[in-house]
Order: structure tokens, then sequence, then C-alpha cells
């Protein structure tokens, strides 16, 4: 099975649009979503229905939860609660329903799905680090773990004897005996400094992971914020993938 793993769009169509393309050209079998589809960006309606139509597995993010008052903003930067609350007001009735019956977690085809972490997915830990990852790696029984979340793409590795590896190539052949966290990036918003939106094709035949990007139209995307107003922060660090 070839899948196509993907996460925080963030409202973002126009980088959407283009990774959806991408995946068109891979022989997808599978697409799963890791959840945000909301918030931060200028199309909330439009993504959600562009997802509903597109992805065979859909989870949802903090974002997703916050926008139909399902986990608690106190904690969201000043950025991020004002572009919430402003997608509060869009959302039509019919997608806040819909965004209230995701689950955060899944567990498919021997593969374990979190938006931020396997351990208390409803706190909204972060895996940035080693240590995070090491803190995770009994939450789950599966060999592999995607999440989303932190907008970082990257592959966190314990081996059979326990040691913690790091890979940083583009494309990674799995060890069978080995156990993996491994993140998808961001569609919609990146913050590795790399403006491109991100997404990961998983082979499980072939046991490989390969991480892409896709350039967009980044313009489009950000003047259709300004016009919302939505925070010039927000705006310019689609630039500079941030």
């Amino acid at each position: 099975m070839r899948y196509a793993i993907f996460s925080d769009v963030h409202s973002n169509i126009e980088a959407f649009q283009f990774v959806l393309k991408e995946i068109e050209k891979l022989n997808i079998d599978q697409r799963l979503f890791l959840g945000d589809i909301v918030g931060y960006g200028a199309n909330p309606n439009e993504a959600i229905d562009m997802l509903k139509s597109s992805a065979d597995i859909i989870l949802a993010g903090n974002h997703d939860y916050a926008a139909v008052d399902m986990t608690d903003i106190t904690y969201f930067n000043p950025h991020a609660k004002e572009a919430i609350l402003w997608t509060k007001e869009i959302l039509k009735q019919e997608h806040k329903e819909y965004l209230k019956k995701l689950p955060v977690t899944m567990v498919v085809d021997n593969i374990t799905l979190a938006h931020s972490s396997p351990k208390e997915p409803l706190m909204w830990h972060y895996i940035i680090n080693t240590f995070d990852a090491m803190e995770n790696l009994d939450y789950f029984n599966t060999p592999l773990c995607f999440i989303g979340h932190s907008h970082y793409p990257a592959i966190i590795e314990s081996d059979a004897s326990g040691r913690i590896n790091t890979p940083k190539d583009k494309i990674i052949k799995l060890n069978s005996n080995s156990k993996y966290i491994i993140n998808d990036g961001s569609v919609g918003q990146p913050r590795d400094r790399n403006p491109d939106a991100s997404f990961i094709v998983y082979d499980s035949e072939n046991m490989t992971i390969e991480f892409k990007r896709v350039p967009y139209d980044i313009k489009s995307a950000q003047e259709k914020m300004r016009r919302e107003g939505l925070p010039e922060y927000l705006i310019d660090r689609l630039t500079y993938g941030r």
C-alpha cells in the first residue's frame, strides 16, 4: 500500500490544491489526514469541503476542536487566537458539526495516527526532539506512529537496541525491528524555514518513507488573508516558512 499522509492545512487552500495535484501523480492507495484543517488561513469552509472529498481517514487537530469550543484556547498565542475567533464566526454550521465528530487518534493498517502525540492526545503535546519522542514510545503498539502539529517534518527512530536515531534523508528505508515517530510537516503553514507545502508518502511494501515538498501560490493565500483582516504576522510567516 502507498499512503499519502498530510496535516495542518490551516485553511490554506492554495497550498492544499497543489498538494492534492501532486498526490494525484503518485499512485496513492490511501490518503490520511492528521488534523488541523482550519485555523490561521482565509478559507476554512472551502478547505473542509476539499478535505471531505479527498481524504480516506480524517483526524481533528487542536485548531479544529478550538473552532467548535471543544478545547481551551487560552494557551493559544494572540495571533492564533485572533484567527480562530475569526474562523468560528464564518464556519458554516454543517462544518462545525462535522469537526465535532472527528477523532484525534486512530490505528489503521497497523499504523498509529495522531495529530499531536500518542501520549495524552487531547493535551496537544509537541514532539519536537528525541526526548519528547522517548516519552511517547510506550504509548503506541504499532511499528509506526504518524503525527503533525509541530509543522516540522521529521522522523525519529528507536532501533532494536533502544538507541534513538534521527535520519535526515529525503527517502528513508525503514528497519523492520525499529519503532518510529514520523512528522509529516504542514501543508498550509510550514515552520522549518522552507515555505513549500509538506507531506509524506509511506510505501508499506517497500518499507520506505519519502518526504515531499510542493511549491504553491503563496501570494494568493496571503492576499486573501489580508483582505479578511487576519494578523499580519500569520501572513508574513508563509513567505519564509517559519
